[in-house]
């Protein structure tokens, strides 16, 4: 199943599903009319999400409008969290750089994390914002792994 968020719809946006080969999407308002929502009671809306899927894929979908990807935000325009583990020393050292700070001793023996800011992401198509370019300007992959709740301890 492929999920999208649009840039209308307020702050959160609006949740998609979208066809197998990314032509297509339809709104699933009276699913949720928000990944965060549909994350939120994901038991309930899994299996609506995913019969629209099937209808959008099979030509059976009665909203279904062209999909393009300039119009989506990134899946979760605000997020209650996120925490970043940085595996590429080129970029720590880019970023520590731009900051005037050295690189921790034990960036090669401890895991780097950090708890980032999570009110506003930028789309997938969105230009990218940078003060300089001399400060060097980088890019790294990332990936998102969604919980649910974890409690306090969890090993």
């Amino acid at each position: 199943m492929k999920l999208a968020t649009l840039k209308a719809g307020g702050r959160d946006g609006t949740l998609v599903v979208v066809s197998r080969d990314l032509t297509r999407c339809q709104t699933v308002d009276g699913v949720a009319p928000t990944l965060q929502k549909a994350l939120d009671d994901w038991d309930a809306v899994r299996p609506q999400l995913e019969a629209a899927y099937h209808a959008l894929n099979h030509g059976a979908a009665r909203h279904a409008v062209p999909f393009e990807p300039r119009e989506c935000h990134s899946p979760l325009p605000r997020a209650y969290q996120w925490a970043d583990g940085s595996a590429y020393v080129n970029h720590v050292e880019l970023v520590r750089k731009a900051r005037g700070a050295e690189l921790p001793p034990e960036l090669w023996t401890d895991p780097l994390m950090y708890q980032g800011g999570s009110d506003s992401f930028a789309g997938p198509c969105d230009p990218v914002l940078a003060c300089d370019e001399a400060w060097g300007i980088d890019f790294e992959a990332e990936v998102a792994v969604v919980t649910g709740d974890v409690p306090l301890g969890a090993a």
